[in-house]
């Protein structure tokens, strides 16, 4: 059943029961990697979008919107805007992302004149890792 009829607006799901419909471990990866590397929280949001209606997670820290991911069986998309004062520093990892995500990256539209936004999505550890990279370029991880 698709995402967005079975947790309607009314029905905010919990994140185990967003854990059990993705049923990929790269999703508590995700979580994983944002405590870890950012020490971001998790906030839980309900957008209209025709495009990906329902509930989504998105991680923000330092005024850095990380990403906006959006649950699917098996894996999910992450929307990620990137500055376009950053376009030197993401066009410098383009060469060591997968083929999908690189043109994900390069055929992605402007952002409200802020930046380019582009979406992909993640259900294996190559992805995964391209996202890392990407982020990284967004906001450099807090010293341990």
């Amino acid at each position: 059943m698709e995402w967005h009829i079975l947790f309607p607006q009314a029905h905010q799901p919990r994140y185990e029961e967003i854990d059990d419909y993705v049923n990929n471990p790269l999703w508590s990866g995700l979580f994983t990697f944002m405590e870890s590397a950012y020490k971001a929280k998790p906030k839980m949001t309900y957008s209209t979008c025709s495009g990906m209606p329902g509930w989504n997670v998105k991680f923000q820290k330092s005024g850095q919107a990380l990403g906006t991911f959006y649950p699917e069986v098996g894996g999910y998309s992450v929307f990620m805007v990137i500055a376009y004062k950053l376009t030197a520093e993401a066009e410098a990892v383009l060469p060591e992302l997968s083929p999908e995500i690189r043109d994900s990256y390069e055929n992605g539209g402007d952002f409200m004149k802020v930046g380019k936004y582009f979406m992909f999505r993640i259900e294996n550890e190559t992805q995964f890792n391209d996202y890392k990279k990407l982020c990284m370029v967004k906001l450099k991880p807090k010293e341990k």
